[in-house]
């Protein structure tokens, strides 16, 4: 199903893909999110759907419930802890949930992605994960071209069972 998003002049930003077949049944549904910005229509969508999610932004400024289910932290996601950031194995601990299902991480951090997921990988924190979206911003990886690196985090992730 396509959640969320919002037109922008020939395209929808900020749309997510998501598999609802465990979300439909009504299983347990916990949602990380990074990078929330202005736009919460998906993680609205999922607190209706009775979700619980956990929405980290350090850039903007929100009250830190929202909805029935919705948890805001003004912390960011990284490759390294520092006073606006932390990583993701650090976040999913400080909440308990380093053995549980997330069902959908979804991560838009704007470039921080690429220093992040080879710690994310490293840690095991996306062990437990059953959906990842991930927008990549690969401007960086073109001065010096240098996608060598990305193939091998993508043979990781497909060992993980992720799919494009």
């Amino acid at each position: 199903k396509r959640i969320g998003g919002a037109w922008l002049i020939r395209q929808v930003d900020g749309d997510k893909f998501v598999c609802m077949d465990n979300i439909l049944l009504d299983k347990p549904c916990l949602i990380y999110s990074f990078g929330v910005a202005d736009d919460w229509t998906f993680e609205d969508f999922m607190d209706y759907r009775g979700c619980e999610i956990h929405a980290h932004d350090p850039t903007v400024d929100f009250p830190a419930r929202r909805g029935k289910n919705i948890h805001f932290y003004k912390k960011g996601l990284s490759a390294a802890k520092d006073e606006t950031t932390d990583t993701l194995a650090n976040i999913l601990a400080d909440n308990g949930h380093n053995n549980s299902v997330i069902e959908y991480l979804k991560i838009d951090i704007e470039e921080h992605e690429l220093t992040g997921l080879p710690d994310w990988l490293a840690t095991g924190a996306l062990q437990h994960v059953n959906q990842l979206a991930l927008e990549l911003h690969l401007t960086k990886l073109h001065e010096p071209i240098n996608f060598v690196w990305l193939l091998d985090i993508l043979q990781q992730l497909y060992k993980l069972n992720f799919r494009v």
